[in-house]
């Protein structure tokens, strides 16, 4: 009987499937997520903006249409001169969706994926997650996935949309102004994505509860941009490459030679920008190397104990 019952308690067991292990994390967090309500507003008004800034580019491909000759080139009258300045240029309005955009994403972020690391630490989950077979660069990749996915879908996914909509519908002097900027648009649209995911899971690393780092992620993005600004304006232009925001305007409206911004200028939705975009990608770069080196930081002294 003892032999049997041995026999039986230690069989194999079946193999199971290989799985990535960063997915389940990842999957796990965006379903707890949206189950808030706070997500859902916040998704909805990334939504609106993409809505708003496609209306502007529908109206801007109209007038530009409406304003052309047969030949489909833009003539050049006071009246077409003075039409163009003030509804802008098509490029200009995508540069200037990311710029608002990067607002709306970052509370989406904030309300959805502040907690990340910190409510980890907080409830102490880095003993379930490491007690398992899960390395550190595992359990940091599923973390990323989350602000990566949201942001890549809130920002790269929209703008590839607008220019699609935009190249769908405008003359062919537009869409041939408009094509060889959409491999810059695109990757300048995929770096503010990781900037912005960098960041916010800098800041839950160094955090302990999500709500306090989603509050003081925004707050600190306001404040540094206020801060930038009312400096850059008083006359201390390298200041201005404190505001992130700004620092993606620059970058945005240099890669897509975004020009005169007309009409989202006129309605102040639009961020200042900085002389150099150059520094601004360097200023950016910077950030999201401290967001890096924070998990890094935090996942080394939680592993080592």
């Amino acid at each position: 009987m003892k032999d049997e019952v041995c026999a039986i308690g230690y069989r194999r067991l079946p193999p199971r499937d290989a799985r990535w292990a960063p997915w389940p994390i990842a999957r796990t967090a965006l379903a707890l997520a949206f189950r808030k309500r706070s997500v859902k507003m916040a998704a909805a008004l990334t939504v609106f903006v993409v809505f708003m800034h496609a209306i502007v580019v529908v109206g801007q491909v109209l007038v530009a249409e409406a304003t052309s000759n047969d030949s489909g080139e833009v003539p050049i009258s006071l009246g077409a001169a003075v039409v163009s300045q003030v509804i802008g240029k098509v490029h200009g309005t995508l540069s200037t969706f990311i710029g608002v955009q990067l607002h709306a994403t970052a509370l989406l972020l904030a309300v959805a994926a502040a907690g990340l690391i910190a409510e980890d630490r907080r409830t102490r989950a880095f003993e379930l997650y490491f007690s398992r077979p899960l390395r550190p660069i595992d359990y940091a990749i599923g973390k990323a996935l989350v602000p990566l996915l949201l942001s890549f879908a809130t920002l790269v996914l929209p703008l590839l949309g607008l220019f699609g909509l935009a190249l769908g519908i405008a003359p062919h002097v537009i869409a041939d102004e408009l094509w060889p900027l959409l491999l810059p648009g695109l990757l300048g649209a995929i770096a503010c994505a990781a900037v912005l995911s960098a960041t916010l899971l800098g800041a839950s690393a160094v955090g302990e509860r999500g709500r306090t780092v989603g509050v003081a992620f925004v707050l600190g993005l306001g404040a540094l941009g206020g801060f930038a600004n009312g400096m850059a304006e008083s006359g201390v232009r390298w200041a201005g490459y404190l505001g992130p925001l700004r620092d993606v305007q620059t970058v945005m409206d240099a890669l897509l030679q975004a020009g005169s911004p007309g009409i989202m200028a006129m309605l102040d939705l639009r961020e200042s920008t900085n002389d150099s975009a150059w520094i601004s990608a360097a200023v950016l770069a910077g950030i999201s190397a401290l967001g890096v080196l924070a998990v890094v930081l935090r996942l080394r002294k939680e592993v080592r104990g």
